[in-house]
């Protein structure tokens, strides 16, 4: 007799939902090594470019593929609009921080200007991380909301 295993979709989903968790440790193992790296040992970026190549390319990966199959980060409506807005100032206040606190920490604050020179540090690095950050989030955001349309034209009932 043959061995035969029985594939019910609860076993399925219970199988991709332990892969899904298992992408996450790992996703979140990489950014804690990069950043473990950078700021406790001072490790040059040859040293850990390895982690971040893997790192950009499972989000970039994960990102893709929601978007192809039309399940991406934004909803197509008013509120996946807010959602690019707040997700840019987050991104450009986390940018800011990290990089005014790197150069501080490398540089000392005296030799940054001072308090005002930190300070229109901070600021310019702000600015310029939340528009390259709306700009890459704007983007996805479009990029989605043609897919979802595109799919929802598809299998939309043409007799209504």
């Amino acid at each position: 007799m043959k061995n035969v295993n029985i594939q019910d979709e609860r076993i399925i989903s219970l199988r991709r939902k332990i892969q899904s968790d298992a992408f996450g440790v790992l996703f979140v193992g990489l950014l804690i090594s990069i950043l473990l790296q950078k700021i406790m040992f001072n490790a040059p970026f040859s040293q850990y470019a390895a982690e971040f190549i893997l790192l950009i390319v499972s989000a970039i990966y994960v990102e893709g593929r929601n978007i192809i199959v039309g399940s991406g980060t934004y909803s197509v409506d008013f509120s996946g609009q807010t959602l690019v807005m707040i997700h840019s100032v987050v991104s450009g206040l986390a940018i800011a921080t990290i990089s005014t606190t790197f150069n501080a920490i490398n540089l000392g604050v005296e030799q940054m200007g001072g308090a005002g020179g930190f300070t229109i540090t901070t600021l310019i690095t702000f600015a310029f991380g939340a528009l390259i950050s709306f700009i890459v989030f704007q983007l996805l955001y479009m990029i989605n909301k043609n897919k979802q349309k595109k799919i929802d034209e598809k299998y939309m009932d043409t007799d209504e």
